[in-house]
C-alpha cells in the first residue's frame, strides 16, 4: 500500500495534469507540484515513474516518456458533475492538504476522477507545503451539511466555538460558500442576527441544521474578498534568508535580492505559516518576534505528529 506521501504526490500529479492542455516536463513537475521538489533530476523521474506505475494500476491513462507525463483526459472523464466554486475550492484543499491520511486505491481513484469532472485547480504558482491546517479536523458530515446549504441556498443554524475554551454560541446563517485561506476552511455568509457578513472556521462548526426561511440573503461581493478582509489581522514588515534561491512564495509578495527576500506591510499569520512550512530551506528571519512565532508553530505541529 502507498504510503501517505506518495497518496498525496499522485492525486496532486492527476489535479496538475486534468488543469493542463500539454504534456508536463519532469522539471515542470519538481517546480509546480506538491510532494516532488528538492530532487534531484534523476530522483524526480523516479518518483514520477513510480507514481504513474502506481495510478496506472488503477486504470488511470497516465503516461510518462521521453521526460514528459501526460494525461490523456478524454478517457477519463465522468459525466459533468455541477460543483460549485466553493466546492471545487473545499475539494481542493483537501487534496493539497491531506497530511497522515493514507487513502487506499479505490478512494484514491475516486478522488482523481471527481478531479476530472470538474473540480480542477491551477498549478502555474510555486507548490505551499502545509504545517498546520483545517483538513485533519474537519468533519465529513458537518462539511457535507455545509455544502448542501450552500447549494440549496437554504439558511443553517449550528454551534460555534471561536476558540480553544471560549463559549459555544448557536449561530445563524445564510450560508454563501466555503472559502480555503491560509491552509484553513470558512464559510462565509450573512449573520441573521447580527445583520452582518460573517466569516467562520468550518473546523469549530458542529450540530449543523436547517432552517425554513423565505428572505434568504444574496451575497453581497466576491467571497474570497469578505474573508480575506474580514480576517486580515496584523501586518509586518519582515527579512528572510532562504537556501539556494528556494522561497519563491515569499518573493512572489515581496523583493528578493539573492538569497534575502524582505516583506513589507505583509499579513503576519500568513509570513508564519508559510516560512514554518519552508522551515528547511530557512537560514535566518527578522525580526526576533516573528522568528519566535515560526518556531512556536513548528513545536506544536510536531507535538500534533507525535500524538
Amino acid at each position: 500500500m502507498a504510503d501517505a506521501d506518495a497518496v498525496r504526490r499522485q492525486v496532486n500529479l492527476t489535479f496538475a495534469l486534468l488543469g493542463s492542455d500539454t504534456p508536463r516536463s519532469a522539471e515542470w513537475v519538481g517546480a509546480n507540484v506538491d510532494g516532488y521538489e528538492g530532487r534531484s533530476p534523476d530522483a524526480l523521474h523516479l518518483a514520477i515513474k513510480r507514481d504513474v506505475d502506481e495510478l496506472r494500476s488503477m486504470w488511470v491513462p497516465i503516461h510518462f516518456a521521453n521526460g514528459e507525463v501526460r494525461l490523456n483526459k478524454e478517457h477519463y472523464t465522468l459525466e459533468p458533475v455541477e460543483l460549485t466554486e466553493a466546492e471545487a475550492s473545499v475539494i481542493g484543499l483537501a487534496v493539497d492538504l491531506t497530511q497522515g491520511a493514507n487513502l487506499g486505491a479505490l478512494a484514491r481513484s475516486g478522488w482523481t476522477k471527481l478531479a476530472a469532472s470538474g473540480a480542477t485547480r491551477t498549478f502555474d504558482g510555486p507548490p505551499i507545503a502545509a504545517v498546520s491546517n483545517d483538513i485533519t479536523r474537519l468533519n465529513p458530515e458537518t462539511l457535507r451539511r455545509l455544502l448542501l446549504g450552500v447549494r440549496q441556498s437554504v439558511r443553517l443554524s449550528f454551534n460555534y466555538q471561536r476558540g480553544p475554551g471560549a463559549q459555544t454560541q448557536r449561530r445563524t446563517i445564510d450560508p454563501w460558500g466555503i472559502v480555503p485561506l491560509n491552509n484553513r476552511a470558512y464559510l462565509v455568509g450573512w449573520d441573521v442576527d447580527r445583520a452582518a457578513e460573517r466569516v467562520f472556521r468550518v473546523s469549530r462548526i458542529e450540530d449543523v441544521a436547517k432552517i425554513a426561511a423565505s428572505d434568504f440573503h444574496a451575497p453581497t461581493g466576491d467571497l474570497q474578498e469578505i474573508v480575506e478582509k474580514q480576517l486580515r489581522g496584523a501586518v509586518v514588515d519582515a527579512e528572510v534568508t532562504m537556501a539556494n534561491g528556494t522561497g519563491d512564495e515569499l518573493a512572489a509578495r515581496g523583493t528578493r535580492n539573492g538569497d534575502v527576500i524582505r516583506l513589507e506591510g505583509a499579513e503576519r499569520d500568513w509570513l508564519v505559516r508559510t516560512v514554518a512550512s519552508l522551515a528547511a530551506d530557512v537560514r535566518a528571519i527578522e525580526p526576533e518576534d516573528v522568528r519566535a512565532d515560526v518556531i512556536g508553530l513548528l513545536k506544536r505541529a510536531a507535538g500534533e505528529e507525535e500524538r
